[in-house]
């Protein structure tokens, strides 16, 4: 009894010290866990004092109702683990398991203690009452264990313990009931492991999150409960079998009966289980995995239903969301998404249909109009800009793009979807935080769909040609070296615009393939030019092309199969190449500097227009300035000072850093003598010639060549 008691008083030590340190947010089952063990030691305190002579306690006692109280309270404890009210699965696993236990119980402790006469009265009533405890401790359990979350370890401890007292319980009844005398003291070692189980619980860190909570994820049909079930089958069959073998011939048969009732009753009750979790299961289909939410299933369904008011989608994609993986991992970044899908809940209407679309993308959709849209979408925002809790003490805000549409009243939602996760794209580009959907943007949308459609049937065929542009020097006047242009012709003889169809190529990424095709006509040509003329040719670069590994590789044995040396060919790229990830940057500055040991030049395409052209010259191997043709408006043809300052500084910047200068859009003579003055090296435009196709640069080249040789004598 002394160790009894210094067990019991550590584990209510443990109990306390517990509640303090990790306050669980649920602390009711934790108090009345220690009133279970206070009371369990008043019990112990009763029952010696109670002690008579013979050394056998006094029944009643002070002892008896002591631990009655103390049983009572662990009932409690269990049965307030899982919040009421906050899930009402369980209560078929707790049936089963009342029966199922009723069975094995009834065999082994009621039998012998009915059919005896050692007890009889209060005492009779008092032990029939403790027996039905222990029942309602392992019906509640199970309960527990069946709509409790993901289990943690103050939690597995928590079902341990509680198992074990009833199991200790029901083997201590069914000794002394059968036996005849006080059961053996190894059995105090079932009661001691429980308390002792209860103390570790508290003590462990996870005891703080382990009440109170609901499942998120749970395996309705995990490998334990089916084993669970058919062994429950097999014990009851077993049991009845050997009841009938005992109590049959001696006439007896309201034992057997009642074990067979109980096997009915709980084969029905597993029967329903079974049917309760294949409709579970059905439902799951719906249900997102981590968030608990409606999954676009769900909000597919919603959306094909015709509503009698007008109704309102909003997609909500969490900006950044791929930032807190990389800092703080992926269970961080599912915390933070579990969380959104809580406030998206709490703040949108109660009848909202609220869903997880995939990844970070969310979804709501209720009645309303435009106007109640836009408010929606501020309380939606506001929700989630709230600090999150990452890693420990840190914290993170988030912002949230809304792509939003309206849908009358009368009508369905088929396209809703769709028309949202385009006014969210527009959002997100314009950085607006909310975007309505415009019936005229998915006409140009679909617009552009089909025009990169016909791009990409357009690779390879007669539609695409290259043109080239001469550059002359300005000084002199000569051709020095000629831009390779794309020009796209449709079949019909419709030209295409390179502003239309290559802004579209490279959002799509066709500008990767469409690049490697122009590289091949272009050094096809560029064979011709260079071995009759000595004529290099730039050639546009995109910053896809440059991010891919091998792209310097390709380029070099390109030339060598059309015999052409590096000096034949002027890569230029834009500014945007290092607008990209580091290790990105690194292999794009990598393949260039390969490109420039083999006698390939680098220009810089629309120079002077990004934010920090001074940045990229210092990390990019660069030898030409090609100044954006803004640059050489008209402006600077009337004298303008300030367009004059900006070309004089790109100019005097490119003589300082022994970069040369080449102007782009020059139309006139005027502009062509102001960009002389200021000591501008080279120059392109429609006042020097147009893109035409390579036959006619041909022909210029061999008149210029013709003029340099003067007239025959």
């Amino acid at each position: 009894m002394w160790l009894y008691m210094a067990v019991a008083v550590a584990v209510l030590a443990a109990l306390l010290t517990g509640i303090r340190r990790y306050r669980p947010v649920w602390s009711r089952p934790w108090w009345l866990l220690v009133g279970t063990v206070a009371a369990s030691i008043l019990a112990n305190v009763g029952w010696a004092l109670a002690m008579t002579p013979s050394g056998a306690p006094r029944f009643p006692s002070l002892g008896d109702l002591c631990f009655i109280a103390s049983m009572g309270m662990l009932v409690a404890s269990i049965y307030w683990w899982v919040r009421p009210g906050r899930h009402s699965g369980g209560l078929i696993d707790a049936a089963i398991a009342l029966t199922g236990g009723g069975a094995v119980v009834w065999v082994t402790v009621l039998v012998p203690l009915l059919s005896g006469d050692r007890f009889g009265g209060l005492r009779l009533a008092s032990y029939l009452c403790y027996i039905g405890v222990d029942l309602l401790i392992l019906a509640l359990t199970v309960r527990v264990a069946a709509v409790s979350r993901v289990p943690t370890v103050a939690y597995r401890l928590m079902v341990g313990a509680a198992l074990l007292w009833a199991a200790t319980d029901t083997v201590f009844y069914a000794a002394l009931f059968s036996g005849g005398q006080a059961p053996a003291d190894w059995i105090q070692i079932g009661w001691l492991s429980a308390y002792l189980l209860l103390g570790a619980a508290a003590l462990h860190p996870s005891m703080a999150r382990s009440t109170g909570s609901m499942p998120r994820n749970a395996n309705l049909l995990s490998r334990i409960r089916l084993v669970a079930y058919v062994v429950l089958t097999v014990l009851i069959t077993a049991l009845a079998v050997l009841d009938a073998l005992a109590v049959v011939p001696d006439g007896q048969v309201g034992p057997l009966i009642v074990v067979l009732s109980l096997g009915c009753i709980t084969s029905v009750l597993l029967i329903g289980r079974l049917a309760q979790l294949g409709a579970a299961l059905n439902q799951r289909a719906f249900v997102d995995p981590l968030t608990g939410l409606g999954n676009r299933a769900v909000l597919q369904s919603e959306l094909h239903r015709r509503g009698t008011t007008g109704r309102v989608l909003l997609i909500l994609d969490v900006d950044g969301f791929r930032d807190i993986n990389a800092a703080f991992g992926y269970k961080s970044g599912d915390a933070v998404l579990v969380e959104c899908g809580h406030r998206l809940r709490a703040a949108a209407p109660s009848d909202a249909t609220v869903v997880r679309l995939d990844a970070d993308a969310f979804a709501v959709l209720t009645d309303g109009d435009e106007q109640a849209l836009r408010r929606l979408a501020g309380r939606l925002r506001a929700a989630l800009a709230e600090p999150y809790p990452v890693a420990g003490p840190s914290s993170r805000r988030i912002q949230a793009s809304v792509g939003a549409v309206v849908i009358p009243a009368g009508e369905d939602g088929t396209t809703a979807l769709r028309d949202a996760d385009l006014a969210l794209q527009n959002a997100r580009a314009e950085g607006t935080g909310l975007a309505l959907f415009d019936p005229g943007e998915y006409a140009q949308w679909r617009a552009n769909r089909d025009l990169i459609a016909d791009l990409q049937h357009a690779i390879g065929t007669d539609e695409l040609d290259m043109h080239y542009q001469p550059i002359v020097e300005l000084e002199t006047g000569r051709i020095v070296a000629a831009e390779a242009l794309l020009r796209w012709t449709r079949a019909d003889g419709t030209p295409i615009s390179p502003a239309r169809f290559i802004p579209l190529a490279e959002q799509s990424g066709d500008i990767t393939v469409l690049g490697e095709w122009v590289l091949g006509r272009v050094c096809t040509d560029l064979a011709g030019l260079w071995n009759e003329h000595r004529l290099p040719v730039t050639v546009n670069v995109s910053a896809h092309q440059l991010r891919g590994t091998g792209f310097a590789g390709r380029l070099l044995d390109l030339l060598a199969d059309t015999h052409l040396p590096g000096e034949a060919l002027i890569v230029e790229i834009t500014e945007t190449v290092l607008l990209t990830t580091v290790t990105d940057a690194a292999t794009t500055v990598s393949q260039l500097q390969q490109l420039r040991e083999h006698g390939i030049r680098i220009a810089i395409d629309d120079f002077g227009t990004g934010y920090s052209s001074l940045a990229y010259l210092r990390e990019l191997p660069v030898d030409i300035l090609k100044m954006d043709g803004s640059f050489t408006s008209r402006q600077l043809e009337d004298g303008s000072p300030r367009e004059i300052a900006f070309v004089r500084t790109i100019v005097e910047l490119g003589r300082s850093l022994e970069l040369c200068t080449l102007a782009e859009a020059v139309e006139t003579e005027a502009q062509a003598q102001r960009l002389r003055d200021l000591g501008c090296h080279l120059a392109q435009g429609y006042h020097f010639a147009r893109p035409a196709p390579v036959a006619r640069l041909h022909e210029t080249l061999t008149a210029q060549r013709s003029r340099a040789a003067g007239p025959a004598t």
